[in-house]
């Protein structure tokens, strides 16, 4: 029963986008469970009005934010089958379709944003992306929208993997972001971004992880009292779409939503860095404790979790590119 009625939902919403493609063929539902105030979303906003005045309205973006318009994964399905609807997410969700995209958030692999971002506009993650492309029918029109640098969110002070024994932390439903809490002490709790509230609140989960936007976002210092800068993994996330719906755009609009994503993706990253801090300030003057702690026991502990992932290939090819820098 459970799964009949997960498939009529699923038929329910791909009827629903379906419907309104046949209204509208060039417009775009896009979904991020991101907050209104987020500068990834302020980010999508500039992004939506720049399209719709290049396309003189031929092509218009309907934004959806906190995860209103549904789960990331059931999105990525109805886009696989055509529907224009996209969603804003990063490699851990896309890994199901290309394996290697998982290396993107794996425990302290890449050190900041500036080797991210080259990384991500290097050909080997252009031909991950050609390979989603083909494979899922899935496509990126940028993977440039970066989310800031995730940290431990507690109700007690942390200092090494052992405290968090015991600890139950809110995961995102993916392999890597699941073994990364394992390999930082914590024991995982898969959930939605939208839930964490709640979940932290009526004692579903004792702890997070996320970066300082998301976190001010969703108002998790009034219910938490520990920010730890582990930093263990730099998020950086794309606008995937269907790649059917994209190809049966005209060439010219296909450009400007390429251009579009690109151009306010990194206005959007830069205006992430420039709030993190500030926002740690202001999350520290309402009671938060914020901790700087010292990250090497936290990496050590997670070396092995690209192996274990099957991702030394991917983590193979992070390091050449990096010797090219």
């Amino acid at each position: 029963m459970q799964y009949v009625n997960k498939y009529l939902a699923l038929l329910s919403v791909t009827l629903l986008f379906t419907a309104q493609a046949a209204l509208a063929a060039d417009a775009l539902n896009l979904s991020t469970s991101l907050s209104p105030d987020d500068p990834v979303y302020k980010g999508l906003e500039s992004f939506k009005k720049a399209v719709e005045q290049r396309t003189n309205g031929a092509v218009k973006v309907k934004l959806f934010s906190s995860g209103q318009l549904g789960a990331d994964n059931e999105l990525l399905q109805h886009a696989q089958v055509g529907s224009n609807v996209g969603v804003v997410v990063d490699g851990a969700r896309l890994a199901q379709f290309v394996p290697e995209m998982a290396i993107l958030p794996a425990p302290f692999v890449f050190k900041d944003y500036q080797e991210l971002k080259g990384f991500v506009a290097s050909p080997v993650f252009a031909g991950w992306n050609q390979k989603m492309a083909s494979g899922s029918g899935l496509t990126a029109l940028s993977f440039n929208w970066y989310q800031g640098a995730r940290m431990l969110i507690t109700q007690k002070p942390i200092t090494a993997p052992a405290d968090l024994s015991g600890v139950r932390v809110r995961a995102l439903e993916a392999p890597v972001t699941i073994e990364t809490i394992k390999c930082m002490g914590g024991s995982p709790t898969p959930l939605s971004w939208s839930e964490i509230y709640s979940s932290i609140q009526t004692g579903v989960v004792d702890a997070a992880e996320a970066q300082p936007t998301a976190i001010y976002g969703s108002k998790l210092y009034e219910i938490t009292k520990y920010i730890t800068k582990t930093r263990h993994i730099h998020l950086m996330t794309g606008i995937i779409v269907s790649r059917k719906w994209f190809s049966g755009l005209k060439p010219e609009y296909q450009q400007i939503l390429k251009e579009e994503a690109q151009k306010n993706g990194d206005l959007a990253s830069e205006n992430t860095l420039k709030a993190s801090d500030v926002l740690l300030k202001e999350m520290e003057q309402k009671g938060m404790n914020i901790n700087d702690v010292n990250v090497q026991p936290f990496i050590d502990a997670c070396r092995y979790v690209p192996e274990k992932m099957g991702l030394s290939e991917a983590l193979n090819q992070v390091g050449q590119f990096r010797a090219t820098l």
